[in-house]
């Protein structure tokens, strides 16, 4: 049954209510003047904003029309056999929009992202003020999802690029970009962290909670002092909308890529010739490694750069030029900034011993000799494996070449030490520690004089020719 409040009780009420804002109003003048971050957020705001810009791309789309039966067999009645085949191509016009910062305000240089700007036959850019611009050219760099567009305007502002190896986790910046089209909008957040990859590792990200959506994609992401140190460019979403992480080309980066794209339409890039991987603390011990810190060599290529200074597979790359090599990821971006032609030491460890070697920067191909290395486990197991000798007709079975010498996995056990490793039915190891093996025979003689508890290493491969080592212990 419904009750009404008594008149006197809501009087009350209100007037307590009343009093409480009366209160918060009184008090806003004095907290207002211990407000240091929106002044510092209204002052930021507006140094960036007139330097954001949309980037409106446009794609011609070719679509191959079709003819259903009966219209077909209506046509040829009309008009013959050859009626009725196909009809004319029609086309379609795709249209994309994401965000830029101008960088460079005398020549029109423009930041933004790769994915924003590729494939597109069009690409306008309308500024904060209004105006719009078609750009003169394009350059981009897939690996670092950057571009550079240029634009022939006066009048222009820019923000200068800061140096993003100052920043911190937990320091202030600003997102400005124009999220699902809204131009000129302004989030705020912080770096979360530092140093993220996603899945090829080619890259290292800032992570922000500051909101970014699609349309942020090639804006910037700034700092308290103004300056840009950082284009958006994802977000780790599985619905593709913020949910606080998101992902930022830190500026050192899109200098160094600007840089190139601007005096040479290209971005040329170092290059050794080796597959690496990180390591577990069993595969460091086995191989007598002072440390997890690093990575370990899984394949060289023959004449490149890092075989002609002797890398061997198994060496195990702690530093280059004085610079600590952590993770895989760490290193190619170490390698890949070299200049090509540059002598580069190496510290690594080989058996046990310290060595320096002096490595002669190659430059990457466009299309390197060797695939990508996939993603290595790090939970070494057991034996739990069946082999056989991998012959030519095996071999051309999994698509590996027939010269290839090694024994195949047939078969992993469930549950195994060794599945958690990764071994897969398929994989061929042409290593037992340290012997190259041929045939299943050799292979169950290695095996077997490895005791139990203290593992066995592996060099294993697969069809896209990829190597790695992997360390299992019987279960």
């Amino acid at each position: 049954m419904f009750v009404a409040v008594p008149i006197v009780v809501q009087r009350i009420r209100f007037d307590r209510v009343a009093q409480e804002v009366k209160i918060s109003q009184a008090a806003l003048p004095t907290l207002r003047q211990g407000d240091t971050l929106s002044p510092l957020f209204h002052a930021v705001a507006e140094v960036v904003r007139p330097a954001v810009v949309m980037v409106q791309v446009t794609e011609r789309v070719k679509e191959v029309q079709t003819v259903d039966s009966s219209m077909r067999d209506f046509l040829r009645h009309l008009f013959g056999d050859s009626a009725g085949q196909s009809l004319p191509p029609v086309y379609r016009y795709v249209y994309g929009l994401g965000s830029g910062i101008i960088v460079d305000a005398n020549n029109g240089y423009i930041l933004t992202n790769w994915h924003v700007v590729h494939g597109a036959d069009t690409v306008e850019v309308i500024l904060a003020d209004g105006r719009h611009f078609k750009t003169q050219w394009v350059r981009t760099d897939r690996l670092t999802d950057l571009a550079v567009v240029k634009i022939d305007a006066s009048d222009l502002i820019s923000v200068p690029l800061g140096d993003s190896s100052k920043i911190v986790v937990g320091d202030w910046v600003l997102a400005v970009g124009a999220p699902e089209g809204l131009a000129q909008t302004v989030t705020a957040g912080i770096i979360s962290a530092r140093g993220r990859t996603l899945s090829d590792g080619s890259e290292s990200y800032f992570q922000t909670d500051a909101a970014i959506n699609p349309g942020n994609s090639g804006g910037p992401l700034t700092s308290m002092k103004g300056e840009v140190i950082g284009i958006n460019t994802a977000i780790v979403s599985p619905e593709k909308i913020n949910a606080g992480i998101g992902l930022a080309i830190p500026s050192n980066t899109a200098k160094h890529v600007m840089t190139q794209l601007i005096e040479r339409g290209k971005v040329v890039r170092g290059y050794v010739g080796i597959e690496v991987q990180d390591v577990s603390e069993k595969l460091a011990k086995s191989f007598d490694l002072p440390t997890t810190k690093g990575v370990l060599v899984a394949e060289v290529v023959p004449d490149g750069p890092g075989a002609q200074a002797g890398i061997k597979p198994g060496d195990f790359i702690t530093a280059i030029a004085g610079q600590p090599v952590d993770s895989s990821s760490a290193l190619r971006r170490l390698v890949t900034g070299l200049s090509p032609g540059a002598k580069a030491p190496f510290d690594v460890y080989r058996k046990g011993e310290k060595l320096a070697v002096e490595v002669e920067i190659g430059t990457l191909p466009e299309k390197p000799s060797t695939p990508s290395l996939a993603p290595q486990t790090t939970t070494p197991g057991g034996f739990g494996i069946s082999l056989t000798t991998l012959t030519p007709e095996l071999a051309q079975k999994y698509g590996y070449p027939s010269s290839l010498r090694g024994v195949m996995i047939t078969a992993v056990q469930p549950g195994s030490e060794a599945a958690f490793a990764g071994l897969i039915p398929g994989m061929v190891i042409l290593q037992i520690q340290d012997e190259a093996v041929t045939s299943s025979q050799q292979a169950d003689q290695v095996l077997s004089s490895v005791k139990p508890s203290s593992g066995v290493r592996l060099l294993v491969t697969d069809p896209s020719g990829a190597k790695v080592y992997v360390f299992v212990q019987a279960s």
